[in-house]
């Protein structure tokens, strides 16, 4: 498959070969792909519960003139906001996953922009 922007160049200069549209492997390490949503007053921040044990989530707002952020999943996961959202009834409701627009002054938005570029962490 063609490299078709910033997040797929760096991956594979990275050394990550693209396993599908989204998802991506370099050894043992999958890394997930996100083409995210930004405005001035929210972020919309996505995960599923099937990819906890993936290496890291790449939350991508370029296409909104905004940042590519690199997210640990381990670190993610261990977030006090995911670990109780996770608990909740809802969210197995939900089917496992959330997908939800936070304001910029939520923990969790300001936990995901301060990963902006930053692929040391793959």
């Amino acid at each position: 498959m063609a490299v078709d922007g910033p997040v797929e160049e760096k991956l594979t200069s990275l050394g990550y070969k693209r396993l599908g549209r989204r998802l991506w492997r370099k050894g043992d390490k999958i890394v997930r792909v996100l083409g995210s949503s930004e405005d001035k007053r929210y972020v919309r921040i996505l995960w599923r519960e099937e990819w906890k044990d993936y290496h890291a989530i790449i939350f991508d707002y370029s296409r909104y003139e905004g940042p590519i952020c690199v997210v640990l999943v381990d670190v993610l996961f261990k977030l006090p906001f995911v670990v109780e959202k996770r608990k909740q009834e809802t969210y197995a409701n939900n089917g496992y996953w959330c997908s939800q627009r936070f304001p910029r002054y939520h923990e969790l938005t300001k936990f995901v922009l301060s990963h902006e570029e930053r692929w040391g962490l793959l």
